[in-house]
């Protein structure tokens, strides 16, 4: 068996990023042939960057007219429109060259908009579509949307996603075609210790770029400096965005934070797992709906503090907050509990989290695709 994964980007070391290389691992340890288009260069996760080294000829970078979706601003509705179809035609040509030489019996596509699996479909295989986002309909796109249409209706077509609050906050037309499948998290990697555990300390896991609201951690910190001032944030993240990063740096300053609040530029799964086995807490004030790294935070016994969109993940083991300041009265509680509490706690976040190991996630993702191809025409 041999798939074809498209990645937009194999550059940084972010959340899609992070879904890629666990797709990869499962498709390797089942003896799957994983192939590779992707907008940019290979610069990521080791795993990936190793399986590029050793393979690359399985890595095929997409044409320059591809890339310019990814590298042109998207300042009016025209031109995001404009590139969206150059997108189609580059990558629906592209593919005609890449199928006769790999030959794939399916394509794997981690998207950030729906309308970038319609080139693949049109190639008549199966597509298994992973959503970075919720499914949306970009309503002036109508070849893309007609092809996604016809899709869904043979089959040929699966939507999946990380989390149901995700499928919830999808197109309605798009719900009734929505799987989910959870991503598991690495359970040899991340563990529980409590005698790492390093009192006060709270970490938040994000890419360093502006939709990860890394801002909100820090002005959250600045709240609770105010009222408790013996604790640690560690933010943890690779910076895809340079000027976001300065940015954080500055308030960091400004905010007088500089003994409270750390910034660790990196993000190899090594360097969250040892963050995370350090902290008691875990924030997470992203605007996303899924993400492996609550389950990580979960497994490695930090209590969680995260915003609405992540409930159905943390389940009752945690604090879901609307607003800075349920942030801050959360942490402060959790900061205030004796050790032997906090303990109990921890031990039932990782007991709960070894429901989303990866080898269930492996086992249900696979299938998928097994499934998928038996029962092709």
């Amino acid at each position: 068996m041999r798939v074809l994964l498209y990645i937009d980007d194999l550059s940084i070391k972010g959340g899609g990023e992070r879904i890629a290389m666990y797709f990869l691992k499962a498709l390797l340890n089942n003896g799957i042939d994983t192939y590779f288009l992707t907008l940019t260069n290979v610069k990521t996760f080791e795993e990936i960057n190793k399986y590029h080294r050793e393979y690359p000829e399985k890595f095929f970078k997409a044409w320059p007219t591809a890339r310019w979706i990814y590298v042109i601003p998207k300042k009016t509705r025209l031109i995001s429109i404009a590139l969206d179809f150059i997108f189609f035609i580059t990558i629906y040509l592209q593919l005609f060259l890449i199928n006769r030489k790999v030959k794939p019996d399916a394509y794997i596509v981690i998207v950030n908009t729906t309308c970038q699996n319609a080139p693949f479909l049109l190639h008549g295989k199966p597509v298994i579509s992973w959503g970075l986002t919720p499914f949306r309909k970009k309503w002036p796109l109508v070849l893309q949307n007609v092809t996604l249409r016809k899709g869904l209706i043979t089959k040929r077509l699966i939507l999946v996603v990380g989390s149901k609050r995700q499928k919830q906050v999808s197109d309605a037309e798009y719900r009734p075609y929505i799987r989910v499948i959870t991503v598991g998290y690495d359970d040899k990697l991340f563990k529980y210790s409590d005698e790492e555990k390093i009192k006060g300390r709270i970490v938040y896991i994000a890419r360093i770029s502006p939709e990860k609201r890394v801002d909100l951690a820090i002005e959250t910190a600045r709240f609770l400096k105010d009222r408790y001032k013996d604790f640690e944030l560690m933010i943890v993240g690779y910076p895809q965005s340079i000027k976001y990063y300065k940015k954080l740096s500055k308030m960091i300053a400004k905010y007088d934070l500089l003994e409270n609040v750390k910034i660790i530029p990196q993000e190899s799964p090594e360097v969250i797992k040892k963050n995370l086995a350090k902290a008691e807490i875990f924030w997470n004030f992203s605007d996303g709906y899924g993400g492996v790294v609550n389950y990580e935070a979960l497994a490695c016994g930090c209590i969680p503090v995260v915003l609405r969109n992540f409930k159905d993940q943390i389940n009752k083991y945690g604090y879901v907050v609307d607003d800075i300041e349920e942030a801050v009265n959360a942490t402060i509680k959790i900061l205030k509990m004796e050790y032997s509490e906090k303990r109990k706690i921890a031990l039932k976040c990782s007991k709960y989290a070894k429901k989303f190991s990866r080898s269930f996630f492996e086992k249900k993702f696979i299938n998928l695709l097994i499934t998928k191809l038996s029962n092709r025409g």
